[in-house]
């Protein structure tokens, strides 16, 4: 569905046509940029506002629409990293930082809402990891993308796309490790 309307704002630059694209891509859209904020969702909602804007001002120059997600994607991210230089956000929590947070929220993690605090748990979890950890993680584990994509879509090398996914990996494991130990 998504290529159709695509292909239907190619050929007319409508913003009818835009505005279904934008219905199909914003929840993934919104979801990544949260991932790679943190879970700052405020700071988030803004990257992906400016991504989508980016995209109409320069949708005339993506010739391949199959790879308008790795596109979109990969304008969140530079969005992303220009966010976080001017401001000085979202770097790496200590682990104690973390832990403090997590042993705030521990009441509310036994409330019914078990969605809501999963998703807030992983945002707090991204914020252990570097903002290129953050990005191929997000892309690898929860978009699907492939190593060999990623390295596409981020402009990284591959060995490099290779070693943030795995020292993104390592930390999260080792940091849920020490958490469960803990908990015993």
């Amino acid at each position: 569905m998504l290529s159709h309307w695509l292909q239907r704002f190619q050929k007319r630059g409508d913003s009818h046509s835009f505005a279904q694209v934008v219905s199909q891509c914003q929840s993934q859209l919104k979801g990544y940029c949260r991932r790679l904020t943190a879970g700052d969702i405020e700071q988030a909602d803004d990257i992906a506002q400016e991504t989508l804007i980016t995209v109409y001002q320069q949708f005339g120059r993506l010739n391949n629409l199959d790879a308008f997600k790795s596109w979109l994607y990969r304008i969140a991210f530079r969005h992303f990293l220009k966010m976080q230089q001017r401001e000085k956000r979202w770097q790496c929590l200590q682990e104690q930082e973390l832990e403090s947070l997590l042993l705030q929220q521990s009441d509310e993690r036994n409330s019914d809402n078990h969605e809501f605090i999963d998703e807030r748990y992983v945002m707090q979890l991204m914020a252990l990891l570097n903002s290129e950890e953050r990005a191929v993680i997000t892309l690898n584990h929860t978009l699907g993308y492939s190593h060999q994509q990623i390295s596409s879509l981020l402009e990284m090398p591959l060995g490099t796309v290779k070693s943030h996914g795995k020292r993104g990996k390592d930390k999260l494991i080792a940091f849920s490790l020490r958490q469960q130990r803990g908990a015993a």
